[in-house]
């Protein structure tokens, strides 16, 4: 019985290859940012989402659509060739898949600590700028924010980076005193 492909698995070769190819040509910083615009690309529009994830179109029209996309944004040779080779395997539904895991090799070669933060409201530019500080004071790396908004938190936030997790949120601190306030029978 043959065995069925792990897609995250598979992207993450993709991502090493293309890594592997960037660090070569030396422009490790420049593929990563093509990388993430084709990815926000993909996201926000429904069109290039369909060119790269739709299973029933041809081979050349999807080479003819990704050349087009290409020539807009203005893609180097060595991501236009990645993009070739995605195309060739039919693996182009990859990715964002793809995508995440480049930008996490990438940041582990470059010191780049991924924190994610979850905040009840959203953050201003101020309050980003003193989070991210005090994280790289305490972990002595460059800090990569990434914000979602929860409302659920009640105030507060909760900050993960890798294994390591802060909650002060209002929400866990009210869990916390709910339980002790059954503990003691009030």
């Amino acid at each position: 019985m043959a065995k069925k492909i792990n897609k995250t698995e598979l992207a993450g070769k993709y991502a090493r290859a293309l890594l592997d190819e960037a660090i070569e040509h030396d422009q490790i910083d420049a593929v990563a940012g093509e990388v993430k615009r084709i990815d926000s690309l993909i996201s926000e529009s429904a069109e290039c989402n369909k060119l790269m994830t739709t299973p029933i179109m041809t081979m050349n029209n999807r080479k003819e659509g990704v050349a087009l996309v290409a020539d807009k944004l203005g893609l180097s040779q060595l991501v236009r060739r990645f993009l070739g080779v995605l195309i060739e395997n039919g693996r182009t539904s990859l990715f964002h898949e793809m995508a995440v895991a480049f930008d996490r090799m990438y940041g582990e070669r470059k010191g780049i600590l991924p924190v994610h933060v979850v905040s009840a409201s959203a953050l201003n530019d101020r309050t980003k700028q003193r989070l991210t500080d005090v994280l790289e004071r305490t972990f002595n790396k460059e800090i990569q924010l990434d914000v979602k908004i929860n409302p659920d938190l009640i105030g507060g936030l909760t900050v993960q980076a890798g294994s390591l997790m802060a909650d002060a949120s209002v929400k866990t601190k009210l869990q916390k005193l709910n339980l002790v306030m059954k503990g003691v029978g009030i």
